[in-house]
């Protein structure tokens, strides 16, 4: 006889669903910044040193305790991966392609995230999981596709998808291999310590770019937006989806990112005032229904 599941774990779900809402008016933002700035590195590291700065108060009164050194050693190489290396490439990306294809190719997380989980034996590949994954990136293939693939959206060049794809290994990859640390370690130690490590990775690519000087050449607008990039995009938005990853698998938890680009229209269509696809209230409901199916299997 199954349980009814505990408003804890309700609260769980919420919180990867905001968390991803979050992400996605976050992919508007970097896109404004990056379309007039060519500073990736620089908005990586800004963007998750702000981030740092501002969860260390809160650490500082939590009074953590004292990490292994194996631990700390593989958080930082997962910050590496999430915090880093995922945002350079992706704000790399942005410059060769549209978002609206960057999109749909991160999407492909959910997928890969369940293979690197289950090769890895942090999780376990079933039917309903592959089928909510395969139903969730029709959604955004459906409300972003017609944009991402029209004539004249992409450079004559792979780099920009072989790098969103790169992106996406690095963020599957540290939702496969996260889940078991933040269930018996501090969500917000093991958060700051992965954008600590992430932000350091970037800084001598920031400084490459022309970091500090590039910055002076932000305008009121942008630095509007890395506001919300480090606060509610970075600090609360990962705070959040961590602690979603705590209680829930890799699978469960990556099966909401798909969503994110798809509010990333929406708010696209909002602020910058383009236009939907015919099919996106379509798409929506299929990104939806994939955490919706796994998550009715499971209870």
């Amino acid at each position: 006889m199954s349980t009814a599941p505990s408003p804890s774990l309700y609260l769980r779900h919420l919180a990867l669903l905001v968390s991803v809402v979050m992400l996605g008016l976050s992919f508007v933002g970097v896109r404004s910044i990056m379309m007039t700035n060519e500073s990736p590195a620089t908005l990586g590291f800004i963007r998750y040193g702000f981030a740092v700065l501002l969860l260390l108060p809160f650490l500082w009164r939590l009074k953590p305790p004292k990490l292994p050194p194996q631990i700390i050693l593989i958080v930082i190489l997962l910050g590496f991966l999430q915090f880093g290396l995922f945002h350079i490439f992706v704000n790399t990306a942005l410059q060769d392609i549209s978002a609206s294809r960057g999109a749909v190719i991160f999407a492909l997380i959910p997928i890969v995230t369940m293979l690197i989980a289950t090769v890895s034996g942090r999780d376990t590949l079933s039917i309903l999981k592959v089928f909510a994954a395969l139903l969730s990136f029709a959604g955004v293939s459906l409300a972003i596709g017609e944009k991402a693939f029209e004539e004249g959206e992409s450079g004559g060049s792979w780099l920009g998808e072989i790098l969103f794809f790169l992106a996406i290994c690095c963020g599957a990859t540290y939702n496969a291999f996260s889940a078991r640390l933040l269930r018996n370690y501090p969500v917000l130690l093991l958060t700051v310590i992965g954008m600590t490590a992430g932000s350091a990775l970037v800084f001598p690519f920031a400084l490459y770019e022309g970091f500090p000087n590039n910055i002076f050449a932000y305008s009121t607008h942008d630095w509007l937006w890395l506001l919300y990039l480090a606060g509610p995009a970075a600090a609360f938005s990962l705070f959040l989806f961590n602690w979603g990853l705590e209680m829930l698998s890799p699978s469960q938890a990556a099966i909401y990112v798909p969503i994110a680009p798809v509010m990333a229209a929406a708010f696209s269509a909002i602020i910058l005032d383009e236009n939907l696809s015919s099919l996106f209230l379509v798409g929506l409901a299929c990104a939806i229904a994939g955490p919706v199916l796994m998550y009715w299997r499971k209870t």
